[in-house]
């Protein structure tokens, strides 16, 4: 519907108010135009032709169409103002549906009673911390070597996403995995501790993947904790924040 606005406006100017007008006969001067009463509308997929009383008029190269018809068409308030000689046209109040979509959800937690007195929920992975100015999701945990004979590196997946803050960095240097209560550090072997991409600030809007490599772990675990810092700078100093995501195999 609101693709005729233009159409309206550009042709407002010279369309036919179809208002009572006799009083200004005298006032303005007289056209010759060509009536073309065989030109259509499609409004809205609708094709009609607007009534005999109001045609559409070609003058001087230029088709004129009766702005009442259109209006009506439309739905459109029109009135037409002979002291200020202004045609208004006003839209009507857009319809407001509401719709309700109803989804179920599963979620699977596991709560830990037995040491902290205010419960520990591990959410099945991934899950996602939220903090103000970005977010943090551990997507998934692999493990590099699970039945081979070489050592065991396991890969903790991560995703940080700058959301409304200057930049934020990972600091994977301290990272410590729980798992079942046993405690992993970071690994200690060579290069490739963790990916290069968390060597690099996020800056607002922007987000980056990669991982923490730990050595040795069991695979075989049921619930467990990544813990590490984050650097945040929000343009009046940083500050660091120690990040925990609890999570279950």
């Amino acid at each position: 519907m609101k693709n005729w606005k233009s159409v309206l406006i550009g042709f407002a100017a010279g369309a036919m108010c179809m208002a009572t007008t006799p009083a200004f006969a005298g006032i303005y001067k007289a056209v010759q135009a060509q009536l073309m009463p065989d030109v259509l509308f499609d409004i809205d997929g609708k094709v009609v032709g607007s009534p005999s009383n109001q045609p559409v008029v070609n003058y001087n190269g230029y088709i004129y169409v009766p702005i009442r018809f259109i209006a009506d068409s439309l739905d459109c308030q029109i009135a037409f103002d002979p002291v200020t000689k202004r045609v208004e046209i006003v839209s009507p109040e857009p319809e407001v549906i509401e719709k309700v979509v109803e989804k179920e959800i599963e979620k699977i937690v596991y709560v830990d009673q037995s040491d902290d007195p205010d419960y520990v929920v591990y959410n099945k992975l991934p899950v996602t911390v939220y903090r103000d100015g970005y977010k943090i999701a551990l997507r998934t945990i692999m493990m590099d070597d699970k039945d081979g004979g070489g050592k065991k590196r396991t890969r903790t997946y991560l995703t940080v996403e700058n959301t409304d803050i200057s930049k934020v960095s990972l600091m994977p240097y301290d990272a410590k995995l729980t798992l079942d209560g046993v405690e992993y550090d970071v690994s200690t072997s060579g290069g490739g501790r963790w990916d290069d991409n968390w060597d690099e600030t996020i800056r607002k809007e922007e987000e980056k993947e990669g991982y923490i490599l730990f050595d040795g772990v069991d695979y075989d675990y049921s619930k467990g904790t990544l813990e590490f810092q984050m650097r945040v700078n929000d343009d009046s100093g940083d500050t660091i924040e120690d990040i925990r995501i609890d999570f279950k195999k």
